[in-house]
């Protein structure tokens, strides 16, 4: 028996032996570049596209099944553009694994890919055929059936990689470039160290994501400046742009972002930090922080994509009203600098319909300001000669109404803003009004009434547009206050000092 145990280990060395040599012989006789042609062939015939093949294949069996390759190209469709294009990539997979039903790739590498990404004008991309493939259902299982196949990576790692985007409808042009990903095992979950260049803005950070029948993810973003603008449609900033929170649902992320500088529908903020949770079709963006305007702003953001609404908490803090309003609104009718405080919320499928459905309320405390595009002082002292009529003229921008302190509070319904409390002082003027602004239309009905001491009152109506504004002052009615003056003497003492007599 002992004999025999021995002859048979012996004959098992044996063949252990001859399989080595074969695996050494095969490994070092194969050509895998003789197949070139033919694997230009086959992705010619099966896609439609010009695969060159112009770096030597290299073809590893033991003790890894790996792969090399340089100087790799990829055309588009039934065209000579270029599509796709890597200076080398490397994969490489465990031998002894695949014996037993498990593939565990040791390591994929890629250095120098290109990729040259298009929208067409029907909305279609140039990698679209690409994903046409029907997969086919797959079979059930048998009882007697082994186990699926179970698929590791041991890591990815991609240096000087490059994508640029191009939309041939509306011009609008991408470029990532320098980017560089290291991940570590990709089994359940992938876990993604990355660099990259977009354009002008450098981003670095961390991404993970579970492999779950619903992905979830965990990020952490540092980008040190992004012009959001210059990737927004020109459209976008249109009544009628559609506004799609949809996307929300399905996602499930968490995590955290910073920016150094970031510009979005003409706001500029600063030192950016924000804090993002997802789930169930809602997203939270709180708490969130970030300087803009010489000031300070904290708050939260909340979308859903299920009613497509938005709903924002904001408190400004210390804030130079005039440029926020110019950059943001356009308009050019407020100076000062103070606090603002808002709540509001709007739900709609544009940006139009969103203005319009806007509620909530707002604060604002201003001081050392101007109220731009009437100069109320001036009306006061031209009441005089022109008693008795009525004067209505376009809003200059040139002329203003300095103040020390403003403040008024808003309450919003359906788009538009209605006030009752405005308060504005200055050294010869006490100004108070109520009015509404609708937000949705862009439009002004309000009537400001300025009074100086001893009881004389001026209404301004202010109304059209609020890019063209007109106001009224009803200067008959200012006699009338005037005779029906209790005070007498004193106060037409006092509006004659003011009209200069």
């Amino acid at each position: 028996m002992t004999k025999l145990v021995k002859y048979l280990w012996l004959a098992l060395g044996g063949v252990a032996a001859l399989l080595v040599a074969v695996v050494l012989v095969f490994a070092l006789t194969f050509d895998a570049n003789r197949y070139k042609d033919d694997i230009e062939r086959i992705a010619k015939e099966r896609t439609g596209r010009t695969l060159k093949l112009q770096g030597e294949l290299k073809l590893a069996v033991f003790p890894s099944l790996g792969a090399s390759i340089a100087g790799v190209t990829l055309s588009e469709r039934g065209s000579g553009r270029e599509f796709v294009r890597l200076e080398s990539a490397h994969a490489s997979v465990k031998l002894l694994p695949l014996l037993h039903g498990q593939v565990i790739v040791e390591a994929v590498r890629v250095s120098g890919l290109r990729a040259q990404l298009v929208k067409n004008k029907d909305a279609s991309y140039n990698f679209s055929d690409l994903l046409e493939g029907k997969a086919e259902k797959p079979a059930p299982r048998k009882k007697d059936q082994s186990t699926p196949v179970i698929f590791d990576i041991a890591g990815v790692d991609i240096d000087r990689a490059a994508v640029a985007y191009r939309d041939t409808s509306t011009g609008q042009e991408i470029s990532l470039s320098d980017l560089e990903v290291h991940t570590g095992r990709i089994a359940d979950s992938i876990g993604v160290d990355f660099t990259a260049r977009l354009d002008e803005s450098s981003i670095r950070g961390k991404l993970a994501m579970a492999r779950t029948a619903q992905p979830s993810y965990r990020f952490d973003l540092d980008i040190d400046r992004l012009d959001l603008d210059r990737y927004l449609a020109a459209g976008e900033n249109k009544p009628d742009a559609a506004v799609d929170l949809s996307g929300l649902k399905g996602l499930n992320a968490q995590g955290q972002l910073q920016i150094g500088a970031l510009q979005v529908q003409g706001l500029k903020l600063s030192k950016l930090k924000a804090q993002l949770k997802a789930a169930g079709g809602r997203a939270e963006i709180s708490p969130h922080s970030a300087s803009l305007y010489e000031g300070e702003l904290s708050g939260a953001l909340s979308l859903d994509g299920n009613a497509n609404r938005i709903a924002l908490k904001e408190t400004l803090s210390n804030v130079s009203i005039g440029p926020l309003l110019r950059d943001v609104a356009h308009q050019d009718r407020l100076e000062g600098k103070g606090n603002v405080a808002l709540e509001l919320a709007a739900a709609g499928a544009t940006a139009g319909a969103m203005k319009r459905s806007l509620s909530g309320a707002a604060k604002v405390r201003l001081r050392d300001g101007a109220i731009k595009g009437i100069d109320i002082a001036e009306l006061l002292r031209k009441a005089r000669a022109a008693a008795g009529r009525q004067s209505g003229q376009a809003a200059d921008s040139r002329e203003r109404t300095d103040f020390s302190e403003l403040s008024a509070s808003f309450s919003i319904k359906n788009g538009v803003a209605h006030n009752e409390d405005l308060d504005v002082k200055s050294p010869l003027l006490r100004i108070g009004g109520s009015g509404d602004i609708d937000i949705g239309r862009s439009t002004i009905n309000y009537v400001a009434k300025a009074s100086i001491g001893g009881g004389l009152t001026v209404p301004v109506k202010l109304a059209g547009p609020l890019d063209a504004m007109k106001y009224e002052v009803d200067y008959r009615a200012v006699a009338g206050d005037l005779v029906k003056s209790k005070v007498g003497d004193k106060v037409r003492d006092r509006l004659k000092g003011l009209l200069g007599r």
